[in-house]
C-alpha cells in the first residue's frame, strides 16, 4: 500500500500496522475559514519587527520551544515590550494585573497574571511576592 496508508508502531516490544486512513474520518479534513492564514513572502521571519506583531500566546510557544536560538530572543524582547517580566527562578513569564500593593527595595507584592506553561494559560495570582533578584533583567538590545 501506499506510505501513507500504513504505518507501523511499536508497543511493548511488539510491531502493529496502523492504517491511517481509516482513522481520520472525511479525509482530507475541512479546515475552518477562521484557521487560515495568509502568507506574505515580503515578512521576514527572521527581524524583530516580525515577532513584535506576535500574539503572547504565539510568543510563549516560541520562548519555550526553541530554545537557544534567534526567534527565542526575539519572542522575549517582543514579551518585554508587552510589559510581561521573566521570573529566573520559576521560569515563568508575569505581568502586573494591577498596580503592585506594595514597593519596596527588594520585592513587590499584588495581583499578576502569569503564563501557566503546565496548563498552556494565563492565570491570575493574588498577593504574589515578585523578588528582583529574580527578576531577569537584560534589556535584550542588539
Amino acid at each position: 500500500k501506499q506510505w501513507y496508508q500504513r504505518r507501523v508502531a511499536i508497543t511493548a516490544g511488539r510491531v502493529r500496522s496502523l492504517n491511517l486512513i481509516n482513522s481520520f474520518p472525511n479525509f482530507p479534513a475541512q479546515i475552518p475559514p477562521h484557521h487560515y492564514h495568509s502568507y506574505d513572502p515580503k515578512h521576514n521571519f527572521d527581524s524583530f519587527e516580525y515577532f513584535k506583531n506576535l500574539v503572547p500566546d504565539t510568543l510563549f510557544f516560541i520562548f519555550y520551544f526553541y530554545e537557544g536560538t534567534r526567534a527565542q530572543y526575539y519572542a522575549a524582547k517582543a514579551l518585554k515590550e508587552q510589559h510581561w517580566r521573566f521570573h529566573k527562578k520559576i521560569k515563568m513569564w508575569f505581568q502586573r494585573y494591577e498596580e503592585p500593593k506594595e514597593i519596596v527595595e527588594s520585592h513587590e507584592t499584588g495581583t499578576y497574571v502569569y503564563f501557566d506553561i503546565d496548563l498552556w494559560q494565563q492565570r491570575t495570582k493574588e498577593d504574589f511576592k515578585f523578588e528582583y533578584k529574580w527578576l531577569e533583567e537584560n534589556n535584550l538590545d542588539e
